[in-house]
């Protein structure tokens, strides 16, 4: 235990000047704990207790006010922003799809999970579900970069009613995409997707038919 204080304190020093570190962000900080593999279950508690200590930061509130400010920016950008309309699914069994709503291959980014996914488990259709999902805000994030606008809105349809909405809806606004979840049962183009052989880049995609009318 003394010895993660003592790391705590000595790691947090090393960030510079009181005025560098009131500079940084939340994202700013967790970064370079993640770089220094300070995000540990008992060593991440000491070192925000210790920017508080030496630096006078209160990271958890940083994080909150950041959160607020991102939403409050979001909500102010929603009445002009272009609409994507995407639809995703997965396959416990390791594939992935993430369609526009044209429906083609023109617009279709499939194929298998990557073996270092951070989210897909083999076998597990949840997470597939979650991980597919999460390449849908990715895809309309780099929709709102080719446009070069503030912010962009996402139509999604995803089939599991088990996807957590509001930790999705965290990630978009993050990358500056407010999201509007759709739970669609049936009827999901992406999942069929699924079950093509091969695949498709999202690279090869042209971005903007991703955009529709409202």
């Amino acid at each position: 235990m003394s010895e993660e204080w003592d790391k705590a304190e000595s790691a947090v020093r090393t960030l510079g000047s009181t005025r560098t570190v009131q500079a940084m962000t939340a994202s700013d900080l967790r970064a370079w704990a993640a770089e220094n593999n300070l995000m540990t279950r008992t060593q991440w508690p000491k070192i925000k207790r210790e920017l508080y200590k030496q630096f006078d930061v209160d990271y958890d509130a940083l994080r909150e006010r950041e959160q607020r400010e991102r939403a409050e920016k979001l909500a102010a950008a929603a009445a002009s922003a272009p609409v994507v309309s995407l639809a995703s699914a997965g396959d416990e069994r390791g594939s992935f799809a993430v369609v526009g709503d044209a429906d083609t291959s023109d617009v279709a980014w499939y194929g298998s999970f990557h073996k270092d996914d951070r989210i897909f488990r083999p076998g597990d259709q949840d997470s597939a579900d979650e991980a597919s999902a999460g390449k849908a805000v990715f895809l309309a994030a780099k929709v709102r970069d080719h446009l070069e606008v503030e912010a962009v809105r996402l139509r999604l349809r995803v089939s599991s009613e088990r996807i957590d909405g509001v930790k999705l809806a965290d990630l978009a606004a993050k990358k500056q995409v407010i999201l509007d979840l759709e739970v669609t049962p049936t009827g999901n183009p992406a999942e069929q997707w699924c079950l093509e052989p091969g695949y498709g880049e999202w690279r090869a995609i042209r971005l903007s038919d991703l955009v529709v009318a409202e």
